[in-house]
């Protein structure tokens, strides 16, 4: 009886020690194997009748090959340009391409190491199957030696698709050897030993800043936007390069010769990827190739050792039951509404799981600035190159399309709430009361969104007021109409999650639908008001009005007709509600 309560009273960094030496010893390649082949079948099985996302697969296969077709096009007019730029009076081919091949091979290096840590941080620490492996003799090591090779399967896919469209491109342009192409995909094979390597030294860093962030939502909120608006002036960035090419070749007047030696200056600087790019133009040496040795060994070598202090800690944890957490100066708040209550609630559970404050809240408030460049680029290209003045139809488009996107995880508005929907269903709650706080808080996001991109297209003078006044209307009328049919599609293929926490980790069907639907939304009625402009102008007629008759109109619809798929045998379908599984 004593022994039972000392062992009860054992302290959690004893229990911990006891795992660590438990699961002590080399890596078990048949324990391996086996790891192995149960992630392929798991993969498999998704691809399974009723489970399989057809509409997303093919969104992002289709996304895929937009990106990959678009970069050749443009890529390939600025290797042209690049590798003529004349230094001292000369050209000197070498050093221009191996410059281009160091920026792009940094860019993917980039994505792929933060691809890496994200991956590595959900399949280590927060997967369900660390529960099962943590209470079956499978040691740190062979676990991580298991994931590593999954995630090099995952980041050599990622390595063949960038840097042979890289490669291919630049070939297309100037020509190459045969050695060429055996270099490339030497570089695919060696590039995801280095970038894996190095995430996987990054991870325990990065579960660190996440579990300082994890109960500060106001920072958390902070640094996530400031990201994500970071990354949005740099894309703004490469599309007014876009533009220079698609205007002209102004870009080449850009590169004096002070601009291309600071740009040789960080190029030089920018390991490992130098190494990689003097292989690939043949001005480097067989020192580029020991480098990227030293890295790769280097990385994988370190990140074992620090595997086997974090990843017994990670087992533990994970199998432990998260205690909820204890607020101070808990205050009784006086009775209010129902309404208000779940519209509180509504927000909270947003504003306090970090994958949904990031794919709405931070989303939404950057859309401002998408809107904007977008728009600086649009409108002048289309002057250009068109020479109409369609500024209006442009930022009704791309208000539309943008708000529609930003709109998308209304989609989850009945999923997300997990087992607890059947909760609420028991409450002395209408059902309205329900949906339309739900329907609500997503107005008052994308209303705010919506009119600080009316504001910022009038204060930088793309449109006028009264025109900004039109379009941040219909940008919340298809808004609505988005948000309405979303949520009620989502509430008849609702599907919970299994997590503790509710969590909804992967996006569904229903994403993939809202997302279609949002999409043809802005191209319907962004082109019937961009061709009647068109018309309009070259046929010498005044019809302008009919821009805002046709879009009022479409807009108006989509209301009602969201409203009625919304409402039409909403009470019956809740009471009978039983749905959510998976």
């Amino acid at each position: 009886m004593k022994d039972r309560k000392s062992e009860a009273r054992r302290s959690p960094k004893r229990q911990v020690a006891q795992h660590q030496s438990q699961n002590a010893g080399g890596v078990k390649f048949r324990t391996v194997r086996a790891l192995l082949r149960k992630g392929r079948q798991e993969r498999r099985s998704m691809f399974k009748a009723g489970q399989f996302d057809l509409i997303g697969f093919l969104l992002r296969l289709l996304l895929a090959a937009a990106i990959v077709a678009l970069f050749v096009v443009f890529f390939g007019r600025f290797v042209d340009v690049y590798v003529a730029v004349k230094t001292a009076g000369k050209t000197d081919f070498a050093a221009r391409s191996t410059e281009l091949f160091t920026i792009l091979y940094t860019v993917v290096i980039v994505g792929m190491v933060i691809g890496g840590v994200g991956q590595l941080g959900r399949e280590l620490f927060t997967s369900d199957d660390m529960k099962i492996f943590s209470a079956m003799p499978i040691n740190a090591r062979t676990l991580f030696v298991a994931r590593l090779i999954s995630l090099y399967r995952g980041q050599f896919t990622i390595a063949l698709v960038a840097v042979m469209t890289i490669n291919a491109t630049f070939a297309w342009r100037v020509g190459v050897l045969p050695v060429f192409w055996a270099l490339s995909v030497g570089v695919c094979f060696l590039l995801p030993l280095i970038t894996m390597g190095i995430a996987a030294v990054i991870v325990p860093l990065y579960q660190v800043v996440k579990k300082f962030l994890k109960d500060r939502y106001v920072l958390m909120f902070i640094v996530v936007t400031a990201l994500l608006g970071v990354c949005i002036w740099l894309y703004s960035i490469l599309l007014s390069g876009v533009k220079q090419l698609l205007l002209g070749d102004s870009l080449k007047y850009f590169f004096s010769e002070k601009v291309v030696d600071t740009i040789g200056a960080v190029c030089s600087a920018l390991y490992p990827a130098r190494w990689l790019a003097g292989i690939m133009t043949g001005s480097g040496s067989v020192w580029s190739w020991v480098g990227l040795a030293a890295v790769a060994i280097v990385s994988i070598t370190v990140s074992m050792l620090i595997i086997r202090r974090i990843l017994a800690r990670a087992l533990q944890a994970r199998n432990q039951s998260s205690s909820p957490a204890v607020f101070k100066n808990n205050i009784i708040t006086p009775k209010g509404s129902k309404f208000n209550a779940l519209l509180k609630k509504e927000f909270l559970h947003i504003f306090r799981t970090p994958s949904y404050m990031f794919s709405y809240f931070s989303v939404a408030f950057i859309m401002p600035l998408m809107v904007y460049f977008c728009m600086d680029v649009g409108a002048s290209l289309v002057v250009n190159l068109v020479g109409l003045d369609c500024k209006l139809e442009i930022a009704l488009f791309l208000t539309i399309l943008f708000g529609a996107l930003t709109n998308v995880f209304c989609a989850t508005n009945i999923s997300r709430d997990g087992e607890m929907f059947y909760a609420a269903k028991a409450m002395p709650i209408g059902y309205k009361t329900v949906f339309f706080s739900k329907i609500v808080l997503c107005l008052i996001v994308t209303m705010i969104s919506q009119v600080a991109s009316a504001i910022t297209l009038w204060a930088t003078d793309m449109v006028s007021f009264p025109n900004a006044v039109f379009i941040g209307g219909m940008g919340m009328l298809f808004s609505f109409a988005n948000i309405a049919v979303a949520t009620r599609y989502d509430f008849n293929h609702a599907k919970f999650s299994t997590e503790e926490d509710g969590e909804i980790k992967e996006s569904s069907g229903t994403v993939s639908v809202v997302i279609v639907m949002g999409m043809l939304f802005s191209f319907v009625v962004g082109g019937l008001v961009f061709a009647l402009k068109v018309f309009s102008q070259l046929r010498h007629f005044e019809l302008g009005f009919l821009t805002y008759a046709l879009a009022g109109g479409i807009a108006v619809l989509a209301v009602g007709m969201a409203l009625f798929y919304l409402l039409f045998r909403l009470k019956r379908k809740y009471y009978e509600f039983s749905g959510g599984g998976i």
